[in-house]
């Protein structure tokens, strides 16, 4: 028996996705770093819901979660990652040197990872953190442990700026930003315990006022300078007018279950099924988005919203195209 896909998971996933492509349109400024707030959160949050502790001791169980979780996205991201590098040799007019480089830089990943490329680093993180919190779950049974743990890695990571003992391509990081899974691994945790409790709770109206609630306050607060904090995942930027591991733990969470609780009222009307469409796509949006901008501001196009529907629906024409690669979606679509 088929298990009912839940339509609000979809629509949260969506809302991520709009955030992204709106968030690499605009410049920097404002509008920007509230975005940079949530989105990379809210889809590792996502990441946890559909985890499970494995029997760590049997290989086998091993073998079924990298078939089943990592498998068929790494091998799209291979795939994109060389067809997007070889379009900008061409539409560019680069050498063999700057294509063999930057082919190079899809096996180390993380920061070397830009241009058409420079949101691949969230594949990176991404089958890293289950690895890590599906290990997490499976070894450690107390949940007040876990907790510990992720906690831990989420105050490690704010007591360092950059990883300045690593070098590579020029940049200061480590191979698929193995650093930032300590921040990735702490949202993809909170994900699968939200999941595996009484979830149905962010479907409720008391919760979802007080969670968007708190997120208008946060933002009127900020826009009155009551606060600073600027929040990149990528480029581990963690910058705070207060402790980091205070508005780390909090602010992102604020925002991405407000956003997780808009979806379940937006199931509930007619744009949610146009919502829930593109949430099912957001791998090919994540994966192409940023060509497309690119390839619309060189057309010439300079309306923001122009740029982003473009990002949003062309991707997902492909999609429906059906061709093999993309025709069975990856597991962190499907949940």
């Amino acid at each position: 028996m088929l298990k009912k896909r839940i339509e609000w998971i979809d629509i949260a996933k969506a809302y991520g996705i709009i955030a992204v492509v709106f968030g690499h349109a605009l410049a920097s400024g404002t509008t920007t770093n509230i975005i940079y707030w949530w989105h990379m959160p809210l889809f590792f949050i996502v990441g946890g819901f559909f985890l499970k502790p494995i029997d760590t001791t049997k290989l086998t169980h091993w073998k079924k979660f990298f078939n089943k979780r990592i498998y068929r996205d790494l091998l799209i991201y291979f795939i994109a990652g060389i067809g997007l590098i070889l379009l900008y040799s061409i539409l560019y007019d680069k050498n063999w040197d700057y294509l063999i480089n930057h082919l190079s830089r899809l096996l180390v990943g993380g920061r070397t990872l830009n241009l058409y490329t420079s949101t691949f680093w969230f594949v990176n993180v991404y089958l890293l953190s289950i690895t890590a919190v599906t290990l997490l779950i499976s070894t450690v049974k107390s949940r007040i442990g876990q907790l510990t743990i992720v906690g831990l890695g989420l105050f490690i990571s704010t007591c360092y700026d950059k990883i300045d003992w690593v070098n590579l391509y020029n940049y200061q990081t480590m191979p698929w930003n193995l650093d930032i899974v300590l921040i990735a691994a702490f949202f993809t945790y909170v994900g699968y315990l939200f999941f595996h409790t009484n979830w149905h709770w962010i479907e409720k109206p008391l919760p979802i006022g007080l969670l968007v609630g708190a997120s208008l306050a946060i933002i009127g607060l900020y826009l009155n300078q009551k606060f600073s904090f600027e929040f990149s995942m990528k480029s581990h930027l963690i910058q705070s007018s207060e402790p980091k591991i205070l508005m780390l733990a909090t602010i992102p969470l604020i925002f991405s279950f407000g956003v997780m609780g808009l979806s379940a009222l937006t199931s509930k009307l007619s744009i949610g099924l146009l919502l829930s469409t593109i949430g099912k796509h957001t791998m090919i949006i994540m994966y192409l988005h940023g060509a497309l901008l690119d390839i619309a501001e060189q057309a010439g196009i300079e309306n923001v919203a122009v740029k982003v529907m473009i990002a949003l629906v062309i991707p997902m024409l492909l999609a429906l195209l059906k061709q093999p690669v993309v025709r069975r979606n990856s597991i962190y679509l499907q949940g």
